[in-house]
């Protein structure tokens, strides 16, 4: 939809998603610290100490493609937006807070790579947000309530293949991994 065409809200609602998505990438990256034990090392050691550090570069690199992974989803999901409503506001801001919340789950697990709870954790989050989005494409496209009532079946029926997608695999992998079968 053109921007002289887009509700204002809309758009609104839109520039606060990029914001939130842009703020909680960018805070993951809190956590990539020195560890306070290699302040003075140099040379081989340093390289040890920094190699050491790999859970907390691996949760990083894990959460940023999540998250890019979502904003990718969210922005195609609005291109096919012609309406707004009060439930897609709240839906949305309710992703947001996941959103949000995951550089926290993504801290844990940097701490604590190998123990389970951190890891269940940890999925149970991107479980969650996948979900919300998966919400949000039901939500706009039930009965067409916020897409282009010409907007074809078949597309409609893709975006939820696409959209139940992360959460499947997610279960799947969380029943993996509490099956004892996933190594960190």
């Amino acid at each position: 939809m053109p921007d002289a065409e887009m509700d204002l809200r809309l758009q609104r609602l839109l520039f606060l998603s990029d914001s939130v998505y842009a703020i909680a990438a960018t805070l993951l990256a809190v956590e990539l610290v020195l560890p306070e034990t290699a302040a003075d090392l140099h040379g081989c050691e340093l390289l040890g100490s920094l190699l050491g550090s790999w859970p907390r570069a691996l949760a990083f690199l894990t959460s940023f493609l999540f998250i890019a992974n979502f904003w990718v989803g969210h922005n195609m999901l609005f291109h096919l937006v012609r309406r707004f409503d009060g439930g897609l506001m709240w839906l949305v801001l309710a992703q947001l807070l996941c959103i949000a919340f995951l550089p926290f789950p993504t801290s844990v697990l940097g701490e604590h790579v190998s123990d389970p709870v951190a890891q269940q954790f940890y999925l149970v989050s991107l479980l969650v947000n996948g979900l919300m989005m998966w919400a949000i494409w039901w939500y706009m496209s039930s009965g067409h309530r916020l897409v282009d009532p010409d907007l074809s079946p078949r597309i409609i029926r893709r975006h939820h293949l696409i959209s139940s997608g992360v959460p499947a695999s997610l279960v799947l992998l969380m029943a993996w991994w509490s099956w004892g079968w996933g190594v960190w």
